[in-house]
């Protein structure tokens, strides 16, 4: 061969070897599992119930928190409270509330005084969701409150033993489904109020073991634990 037709030749060998190259390459990427990139639907959104109105209520045992002076003087007897509420957006709901508290002396106190607490404000909630077996409720009402005496020492003012004062009270219910629209389940409230429950105010405080003056001067609070209910209505598509 003459030098110019072994250049030719080299090129030709080395144009065949990447041609081959180029093959088999293509053809082990076609073996190999590619990965998919097919775009797939998200997947449905959960599907809810919305009702417009609903109402909730519960009672059950009451227990004295604070001041000391009123642990000391009275025990809880029952709370109960109920509310009425308009659902404003999807699990956000407001509503008047209404709660009635007693509590009275021990059967071996030297008086047998009772303490009740109407209490009546406005309620702001959030519910989740209606379509799961378990519904949780919390909410917060705030509002005036009445207070009431009977079974005093002394001789009552004009009017009678009567006090006003304010309350808010967190609420925490808890249901379980018994059909689409009822929930039943442990119901719980803490109460502030904005009153100093004072036994000498009903002539009680001499007749309380060691009472110091002192106790009285923290504001009135108890806690409430017992059975809840939850009913929607209205409901909307």
């Amino acid at each position: 061969m003459t030098g110019q037709s072994k250049k030719r030749f080299s090129l030709l060998l080395i144009g065949m070897f990447f041609a081959f190259y180029c093959f088999s390459q293509t053809d082990s990427l076609d073996e190999k599992e590619l990965p998919d990139h097919t775009l797939t639907a998200a997947p449905p959104a959960l599907e809810e119930d919305f009702y417009k109105g609903s109402a909730q209520g519960g009672g059950g045992l009451v227990f004295p928190f604070s001041n000391k002076a009123l642990r000391l003087s009275l025990q809880g007897v029952y709370y109960v409270h109920g509310s009425a509420n308009y659902v404003l957006i999807p699990h956000l709901y407001a509503g008047l509330e209404l709660e009635n508290v007693q509590f009275g002396s021990s059967p071996v106190a030297a008086y047998n005084t009772n303490m009740f607490i109407y209490n009546v404000g406005l309620k702001i909630g959030y519910y989740t969701y209606m379509k799961n077996d378990f519904l949780l409720c919390y909410s917060v009402s705030i509002g005036p409150s009445l207070i009431k005496y009977t079974g005093a020492l002394i001789s009552p003012p004009k009017g009678g033993f009567n006090q006003q004062s304010f309350f808010t009270t967190p609420n925490v219910f808890a249901g379980y489904r018994v059909n689409n629209e009822l929930r039943i389940g442990f119901d719980i409230s803490y109460v502030f109020m904005g009153y100093r429950f004072n036994p000498a105010y009903i002539g009680i405080s001499q007749a309380i073991e060691n009472y110091n003056p002192s106790y009285a001067n923290a504001i009135t609070s108890y806690f409430a634990i017992g059975f809840g209910v939850y009913y929607a209505f209205a409901e909307t598509k």
